[in-house]
């Protein structure tokens, strides 16, 4: 039986290098249940979106970390902030 491709649009395969990996691991804890090749979808939306993931976000936080005067760590509104 000869399959049917469903679509006549370019296809690309992605190696899980190292890097790929981590960056799906990553990806996994964010999207929970998502499958694996789902989720490349996922992290390319996001960065397109502005790359709001959780490691951009933390390497930011790292930057600005004890560079405002006066301050020696930034607070994360969502859990550090009093109710």
């Amino acid at each position: 039986m000869l399959a049917v491709m469903p679509t006549t649009r370019p296809r690309h395969a992605v190696t899980e290098t190292d890097e790929i990996t981590a960056i799906l691991d990553e990806a996994s804890r964010r999207w929970s249940g998502v499958p694996r090749a789902k989720l490349i979808l996922h992290v390319m939306r996001d960065w397109a979106e502005g790359g709001q993931s959780p490691s951009s976000q933390t390497q930011s936080r790292e930057v600005l970390i004890g560079s405002l005067p006066g301050s020696s760590e930034l607070y994360d509104a969502v859990t550090d902030w009093p109710a």
